[in-house]
């Protein structure tokens, strides 16, 4: 082979070789920056839980105070149904229309409620 030749062949391999070492340079600064990147995601996990916490401890009592409230209402409207049930009981055998065939005939969704009694 003649100079020209070795010289030509000499610089592609020098061609070949500075593009590995891109290559290689670009591995490592994309290694480097899914790195940041990752180290940036834990961050902002570990943030996120973070507020979340605050966020649980600051409205737990008022969940806990709503509770208790809604506790109390169901039971007050329970002891009103339970009363209001027992009144109409004692009120039934004295109620002339209970005992009525045209009111019971020409109203089927009173029918229907009796019925469920």
């Amino acid at each position: 082979m003649s100079d020209s030749g070795l010289s030509c062949q000499s610089q592609q391999n020098n061609i070949k070789t500075s593009q590995l070492c891109e290559g290689w340079e670009d591995e490592g600064r994309r290694m480097k920056r899914r790195e940041k990147n990752r180290v940036a995601a834990q961050k902002s996990r570990k943030r996120q839980t973070q507020r979340a916490d605050v966020l649980h401890e600051v409205c737990e009592p008022f969940c806990l105070f709503m509770h208790e409230r809604v506790s109390l209402q169901v039971d007050s409207l329970s002891e009103e149904q339970h009363l209001l049930t027992e009144a109409l009981r004692a009120h039934e055998p004295f109620c002339p229309i209970m005992h009525c065939s045209f009111v019971l005939g020409s109203n089927p969704s009173f029918v229907e409620f009796m019925s469920k009694r």
